[in-house]
């Protein structure tokens, strides 16, 4: 029996490893179409980066950025060709949300590809300009956390991800001074994430200067389904609002919680993480443990699902 108003989740930066898309390319027609055309237009090298590594190199801001978008869209195209559901809403954590918007038939992919690949161009080197750091705190309320960094010059709430999961960033010297306030807190642990800058922060803003009239650029169609934007915790009303809402995404807080739980309020029950990694699953058993999460990315997980329904 078909699952009926599934939600669709895209993963973010951080979810890549070497290997990523490589079952897809070899077990698909239309993972090899997406990974191929992902390929030409990045200028070749690509796919020899993405199956063989290093990992330093897939690691880097504006390599990883574009492999994970174009690994989550060619799993998303095998996943909806063979499953039978209704979509209800699609959500993607910070350049997750890219996939869902292309997903939702918003962003075309040929377009897509070259926007994330500048948008983690811009970040990295926004990052080498003012440097930054960035903490993930488990087991604090939120607005405890907020309170602490309304208190600390440069420093800031990058990701509210689930309940007791908070990631804060900014100034090496604010986030060293945040965390050890959320310890003192009360916080269960701090832990200093490996990453180059202060994403979704004012640290960023040249970032967002650079990006913003590339996606003032983008012919963006009203979407399929229902997306929802990090900015604000809950739907695009429209696509003109795409372009403004994307760039704030940039230096302003990542509301997965507020996204997940607009999900599960719609009765949304059945979720399907598509792309690398299991973050997302993790994230929204912390959110709603009831929730039904699979996550899938190489078609023979796409099988067994579609085996199952």
């Amino acid at each position: 029996m078909a699952d009926k108003n599934i939600g669709i989740l895209f993963p973010g930066q951080g979810a890549q490893y070497v290997g990523m898309g490589k079952a897809l390319y070899e077990g698909s027609s239309f993972g090899k179409e997406i990974l191929d055309e992902a390929n030409e237009v990045l200028g070749g090298g690509f796919l020899d980066i993405l199956f063989n590594g290093p990992a330093e190199t897939l690691t880097a801001t504006d390599i990883s950025q574009p492999a994970i978008y174009a690994v989550s869209y060619a799993a998303f195209k095998v996943f909806t060709e063979k499953f039978d559901g209704t979509i209800s809403a699609v959500a993607g954590l910070s350049l997750g949300e890219y996939s869902a918007l292309t997903a939702a038939g918003s962003l075309p992919f040929n377009e897509g590809i070259k926007l994330v690949q500048m948008r983690g161009k811009l970040m990295q080197e926004a990052a080498e300009n003012n440097p930054g750091a960035m903490a993930s705190v488990l087991g604090l309320e939120a607005e405890k956390i907020d309170t602490i960094c309304i208190g600390i010059d440069g420093a800031y709430v990058a990701n509210y991800n689930s309940p007791g999961q908070i990631v804060i960033s900014g100034t090496s010297d604010a986030v060293t001074k945040a965390s050890a306030e959320c310890s003192e807190a009360g916080a269960r642990r701090v832990i200093p994430l490996k990453v180059s800058g202060a994403f979704h922060t004012q640290l960023m803003e040249s970032a967002r200067k650079g990006l913003q009239p590339l996606l003032e650029s983008v012919n963006w169609k009203e979407p399929a389904y229902t997306v929802l934007s990090n900015v604000t915790g809950m739907p695009y009303s429209c696509a003109a609002e795409m372009p403004e809402l994307l760039g704030r995404q940039v230096v302003g807080s990542v509301r997965w919680e507020d996204n997940c739980r607009w999900m599960l309020f719609q009765g949304i029950e059945n979720y399907y993480e598509v792309g690398p990694g299991k973050v997302l699953q993790g994230l929204m058993k912390k959110i709603e443990r009831a929730a039904n999460v699979t996550s899938v990315e190489t078609p023979e997980e796409i099988e067994l699902v579609i085996g199952n329904q």
